[in-house]
């Protein structure tokens, strides 16, 4: 048996198949442009482009997700509009006369490295919101529209790189069983994903999580924070017998949720919930929520 250590991000546990997500790199070429105002233009179009389909994906997202979880999407959109980026993408354009292409990655990426170098773990994870933006807008420059969910029909443990908020919704969430990336932390996206959607996730595992083939069958621990591979009968029917017992507690749960919440000497206790928009509300009511605060 051999056990991959990582973070972890949520809790619960996994047993299935792994369904690799890989999308395409890109590579991005630079050379010297005789028309930098052209470039200009080429940035304008791509970037209404790429605005239309961040409204659509936040669009997608409110309806599977929640408008809370959505509203990344529309963060990302300031990103995309940000003058700073925009200003300095054009800068570099007409200075030292390269493509759109080039420019953009070079200054996105300083954008992405500068967050990443804070000592703050939520403005570090920022700038994968960044790359994920970038990325978003070179595909689109370089013509490629790839899925690497289009393959993903049955229920599998999804292992990545990192994901991003774009890739989380072009995912399936029907045959997803647990998430398990190589880098991310405690406030990744994955993380705020796999929360969102009650399933068991671990992050930062390392690069070694992505040397494992589609359809190898593994067990996600992540109360632990553990990725167990090539695991014995004996292992197996230890976490089987944990999965049902998980269910069995989550029956149980949901029969009291909506029931009043009293100590055993009889005093009663108010759960309250924190929301931000409406959404919130009817969730944290769904869930038995008696107030806010």
């Amino acid at each position: 048996m051999n056990s991959i250590k990582g973070i972890s991000a949520s809790y619960g546990v996994a047993i299935g198949p792994i369904f690799n997500y890989k999308r395409i790199e890109l590579i991005i070429e630079r050379y010297t442009i005789q028309d930098p105002d052209a470039e200009m233009k080429r940035f304008v179009v791509s970037k209404e482009i790429a605005n239309q389909q961040l409204v659509e994906v936040y669009d997608k997202a409110v309806i599977e997700n929640g408008a809370e979880q959505a509203e990344i999407f529309k963060a990302q959109a300031m990103i995309l509009d940000d003058p700073e980026l925009i200003g300095s993408t054009k800068k570099l354009i007409k200075e030292q006369k390269i493509n759109l292409e080039s420019a953009f990655f070079e200054v996105a990426e300083g954008f992405a490295g500068m967050l990443e170098g804070l000592d703050d773990e939520y403005l570090a994870a920022r700038a994968l919101d960044i790359r994920d933006v970038a990325s978003r807008l070179l595909r689109i420059l370089l013509g490629i529209a790839e899925s690497p969910a289009e393959n993903l029909n049955t229920p599998s443990i999804i292992i990545a790189k990192d994901l991003t908020p774009s890739d989380s919704i072009l995912l399936d969430k029907s045959f997803i069983l647990g998430f398990a990336t190589a880098l991310g932390g405690a406030t990744s996206h994955t993380s705020i994903l796999a929360r969102g959607l009650g399933l068991p996730a671990v992050v930062g595992a390392g690069l070694e999580v992505l040397e494992y083939d589609d359809g190898e069958k593994i067990i996600l621990d992540g109360d632990l924070g553990q990725i167990l591979l090539d695991v014995n009968k004996q292992t197996l029917k230890l976490y089987q017998a944990r999965q049902q017992k998980d269910s069995e507690v989550k029956v149980k749960v949901e029969k009291f949720r909506h029931g009043k919440t009293i100590t055993k000497d009889g005093h009663q206790v108010e759960v309250a919930a924190n929301i931000g928009n409406i959404e919130d509300a009817i969730i944290a009511l769904d869930a038995g929520a008696e107030g806010v605060g």
